[in-house]
């Protein structure tokens, strides 16, 4: 999935937890892994690596380098603001970005995991690549895939409350 998909499904969870947000931050984090298992699109990146066998260690400041962190940015930052849109209210704000944040935090560390190849990143690696649908869906019925999966998530979400 998308960081975008992400920073929605573990904002919809805080939102459900607004007086736990450690429990929040667990719940986002593992959220990845569950979401992560259905098969999906991820946009392509041009010259970071994540995955089985990734090294970034010899990684040089470039132009490719510098959309790669751009998109990721992007991404990440329309992921964290939808959440905040659909979910946060005066009292959970902090709790949403937690959550969203968390839910997020996996593929960052796949990253780390790739400049420093040592546990507990390892193991977290493992994990994250075992469980990583092997199934990826074309661009578009990828794309529309996680808004549908994201606007659900998000419905689901306003109607427990």
């Amino acid at each position: 999935m998308i960081l975008s998909t992400h920073a929605i499904v573990g904002g919809a969870i805080a939102s459900l937890m607004p007086s736990h947000p450690l429990l929040a931050v667990v719940a986002g984090f593992a959220s990845h892994f569950v979401i992560d298992a259905i098969p999906h699109w991820d946009y392509r990146l041009r010259s970071i690596s994540v995955g089985k066998g990734a090294d970034n260690r010899r990684l040089r400041l470039s132009r490719n380098v510098m959309l790669d962190l751009a998109v990721i940015a992007l991404d990440a930052c329309a992921g964290l603001a939808l959440a905040l849109w659909l979910f946060a209210t005066s009292a959970s704000v902090w709790v949403i970005v937690l959550g969203a944040v968390a839910a997020m935090l996996p593929d960052p560390l796949q990253f780390a995991h790739s400049l420093f190849p040592r546990e507990p990143l390892n193991t977290l690696q493992r994990f994250h690549g075992w469980i990583h649908s092997k199934r990826k869906l074309a661009w578009r019925l990828g794309v529309s895939s996680q808004a549908a999966f994201a606007t659900a998530v998000s419905a689901l979400a306003g109607a427990l409350h």
